[in-house]
């Protein structure tokens, strides 16, 4: 019995230090493509490309419906990362750093829109007389958000939809807690208003 459990204990161990020696070769291996990238390796710079297309496109279609906006988010995110990888000091993963970049892409392409909601078709228009649990009470959402200033719909995307922190979005935007707690209630405070005049 005792044999048995000691054996059950290593077996965990072993595959526990194994999972750890993946993630640090992993990262290990993204460290040598940003040193190689930063050197001008075009090769190891698409190879991070490639690592993290899929999240730096999912994190701008959270800002963007229409796919070549997206497209657009995306490409102009990485074009920085390559000019601008001299300024990452690896103190953080560098997917926290070319998300803030995304982030930094999608925030400058809201802010040059004007904050003119993007007028609805005609089937979007119809299904929002849906019920508020179906799939189409998105659009509903979207509407509202379009109504509001860049910076509030930047916000609470990140709050309610991603489901950031207010201290993972201080971390990744550089901006204080408090600052962000501040920003957060006013953008609230103005949906709520929005809100309020849809229903007079």
């Amino acid at each position: 019995m005792k044999g048995e459990l000691l054996e059950i204990l290593m077996a965990t161990f072993l595959d526990t230090m194994g999972r750890v020696e993946i993630m640090a070769e992993a990262a290990n291996s993204e460290a040598a493509l940003v040193r190689a990238s930063r050197a001008g390796d075009p090769d190891a710079f698409a190879a991070l490309v490639r690592r993290h297309q899929e999240r730096v496109f999912r994190l701008a279609g959270r800002f963007f419906r229409r796919r070549e906006e997206v497209e657009e988010v995306a490409q102009e995110t990485f074009l920085r990362a390559w000019s601008k990888l001299g300024t990452y000091r690896a103190e953080a993963p560098f997917e926290h750093w070319l998300t803030r970049l995304c982030l930094r892409c999608a925030y400058d392409r809201l802010r040059q829109e004007r904050h003119a909601a993007e007028p609805l078709d005609a089937e979007a228009e119809a299904s929002l007389a849906a019920p508020a649990g179906s799939p189409d009470a998105r659009i509903e959402v979207e509407r509202l958000l379009a109504r509001l200033p860049a910076a509030d719909r930047f916000l609470l995307v990140l709050l309610e939809g991603e489901g950031w922190s207010v201290a993972e979005i201080a971390e990744r935007l550089g901006w204080s807690r408090v600052n962000v707690k501040v920003r957060a209630h006013r953008a609230r405070r103005r949906l709520r208003h929005v809100l309020e005049e849809g229903w007079t």
